[in-house]
């Protein structure tokens, strides 16, 4: 009998770097650290046999001492905070058109009667229920929220309808979408499609794009500054200097030694025996010259303790009283929440979630991830506002790739044109890319919707626009086209 494929497992390793090994390791949760493959610096088997529970790993082109990594956070803490960007995956091509419906007056309704014959049983019928849509405003009922993402079918205090407002750009118009969003000539790869995405480059780069541009403004030794939340860095976030970390939790941050047979505990203690003690003085023991695999161990030991430090006491910090959806995603929001109010110098967080791959079952599969990121995403903002760094932080979301426009019985296949989602209070929100269309006429001879917008146009805009600073060389091949929003203005912030 073959073992069930692990579609989830597949396509965010697609995200994760994966030939290259951290250059220091930071402490990792031990269940992750008994799932990973990857075996190098501080391990559970190289390092007291199984007594350490790890957190992040960092990646740089050097190895980092303790004083300047504390040095660099301190410093990073006392000057007034930057724009911060959170980059949201959703791994395996997120059909848009289950997000974001075609209304009942664009073209006449002629976009809606087509796109309802080519998807009979997963169409969003027209007025209410969970399986319903519901105009959005400011499109003059062109398109349509999925009931789902909105707060009268999602549970949510707020949701994709009460973030986007208005949609006029205006104040409490927080959340912009950006409908057919791809490159040409496009591939519908998971390998291919998500290396260009994480590259923002129509090539297989060693750089991410947003590493690239922390390579240029960011700091050289603060491994804080990026960070992906989870067990191994994002390929957006990959550097060719500057260091950045991955981290999982903030729960598990520091050390302890668990008693797995035929080890001594320190005297006096029990399983599980704190040694951040004795981290702390491994830690601060001088470089040993002349011997680089010596200094290296020590360099590790300093850096290890440092994250741990200043990033650990977030763990137990008190919450903001925002309520979030149960769920991995919000898991990983909240840690992010946590990180950008802690004033340690971060300026970018990646996040893989998500199995979009629906080529089958895809109202039982879908669905329920679209109420999750809605009502997820609008908790986010809510706490991020009661930690008063609302404004300075940015949501990205995107997927590799799009569906098919016509349904294959009970699912789509892969498709050109994905959905993009801006979420923020500095973002303008409201309809910020045009519209590709569902009528025959206007589908491509895949059957796929046509690609108005680059998806480095919007990563121009994000860069340009929001995160500043030296952009040369982050995106090769720009300028890129502006965005051409459906108000005949092309700013994403404002």
């Amino acid at each position: 009998m073959k073992p069930n494929r692990c579609i989830e497992c597949e396509e965010i390793q697609l995200a994760r770097v994966t030939d290259q090994a951290p250059s220091q390791t930071l402490p990792i949760p031990a269940a992750a650290i008994e799932g990973d493959a990857r075996r190098g610096g501080l391990t559970r088997r190289s390092l007291l046999a199984g007594g350490v529970a790890g957190l992040a790993s960092i990646y740089g082109s050097r190895l980092l001492g303790l004083e300047e990594v504390f040095e660099s956070a301190v410093a990073e803490a006392a000057v007034p905070a930057n724009n911060c960007l959170v980059l949201l995956y959703l791994a395996g091509g997120n059909d848009g058109l289950s997000t974001i419906a075609p209304g009942p007056a664009l073209n006449g309704g002629a976009d809606y009667a087509n796109y309802a014959t080519l998807r009979p049983s997963l169409k969003r019928t027209q007025g209410a229920g969970a399986s319903g849509s519901t105009p959005i405003p400011g499109t003059a009922s062109a398109l349509s929220w999925s009931n789902l993402v909105t707060t009268a079918n999602n549970g949510a205090s707020r949701g994709f309808d009460t973030m986007y407002g208005a949609g006029d750009g205006g104040a409490g118009s927080d959340l912009a979408f950006m409908h057919g969003v791809d490159y040409l000539p496009y591939s519908l790869s998971h390998f291919d499609s998500s290396d260009y995405w994480f590259a923002g480059a129509l090539s297989k780069l060693t750089t991410g794009w947003l590493g690239r541009w922390l390579d240029n403004n960011g700091s050289a030794t603060n491994p804080l500054q990026g960070i992906s939340i989870d067990t191994a860095l994002s390929k957006a976030l990959r550097t060719g200097t500057n260091p950045v970390c991955s981290i999982n939790s903030l729960s598990t941050l520091g050390f302890t030694m668990k008693d797995v047979g035929g080890i001594a505990l320190p005297s006096g203690t029990s399983p599980p025996a704190d040694i951040n003690g004795a981290m702390t003085q491994l830690a601060s023991i001088p470089a040993a010259v002349g011997n680089t695999y010596l200094t290296r161990s020590r360099n590790t030991y300093g850096s290890t303790v440092t994250v741990g430090q200043q990033a650990g006491p977030l763990a137990s910090a008190p919450g903001s009283g925002v309520t979030y959806p149960s769920g991995n995603l919000s898991n990983k929001l909240q840690v992010a929440a946590k990180l950008l109010a802690a004033g340690l110098g971060t300026r970018v967080i990646t996040i893989h979630w998500g199995v979009f791959d629906t080529h089958g079952g895809q109202l039982t599969m879908q669905d329920p991830q679209l109420q999750t990121l809605s009502a997820a995403l609008g908790a986010f903002q809510a706490d991020l506002s009661a930690r008063g760094v609302e404004q300075k932080v940015a949501t990205l979301v995107f997927s590799e790739f799009g569906r098919r426009v016509k349904e294959n019985g009970s699912g789509t296949d892969h498709g050109a044109g994905g959905l993009m989602l801006a979420a923020g209070s500095a973002v303008k929100g409201g309809w910020a890319s045009p519209f590709p269309g569902t009528r025959a006429q206007d589908l491509d001879s895949n059957g796929n919707l046509k690609v108005p917008t680059d998806f480095r146009s919007v990563y121009q805009a994000v860069l340009s626009e929001w995160l500043g600073g030296d952009l040369t060389g982050v995106l090769p091949g720009g300028p890129f086209p502006a965005l051409q929003r459906a108000d005949g203005t092309s700013e994403l912030f404002g």
